[in-house]
């Protein structure tokens, strides 16, 4: 009878273990990234054009379009959405705007948080993984010592 609730025990932790990762990886997100609002006024497209180009403060979170929250425009008739990032000029290109016509934009992104920790980013990253693949080896060690302790 110890041996099976030994087992049960050490299940049920590796059960508990997998629904609580994702909530700490979530929290680890939040640790490597702040969010930035920008406002550009005066982005103007041409005739036949429907995307813009706006310089943005920060790089997005490992440069990556994803990172684009929302981006928002006054003119009601833009559908904007983030097209492509060029880091070596933190220049994001919008596309879904409506041709020969100028409005603002309000873009909210998520950056690097830790760039100024140089290797923090990667540290803090890794770190829930750590701590997962440590609680694990406890709850199967002890379940193994209860199984084998009987």
């Amino acid at each position: 009878m110890n041996k099976t609730m030994g087992i049960v025990v050490g299940i049920i932790g590796v059960a508990i273990l997998m629904i609580i990762f994702p909530i700490v990886m979530s929290s680890t997100h939040d640790v490597q990234t702040d969010v930035e609002t920008e406002t550009e006024a005066g982005v103007t497209t041409g005739v036949g054009e429907t995307a813009a180009d706006v310089v943005l403060t920060y790089d997005p979170y490992n440069d990556d379009t994803a990172s684009i929250t929302s981006i928002a425009s006054d003119n009601e008739s833009d559908t904007p959405v983030a097209g492509t990032y060029t880091t070596a000029t933190n220049t994001l290109n919008v596309t879904g705007l409506v041709a020969e016509d100028t409005r603002t934009l309000t873009i909210v992104y998520e950056y690097d948080a830790l760039t100024e920790y140089t290797g923090m980013s990667s540290m803090v990253g890794i770190t829930p993984l750590l701590i997962w693949v440590s609680i694990l080896a406890i709850v199967i060690g002890g379940t193994w010592y209860a199984f084998k302790r009987g």
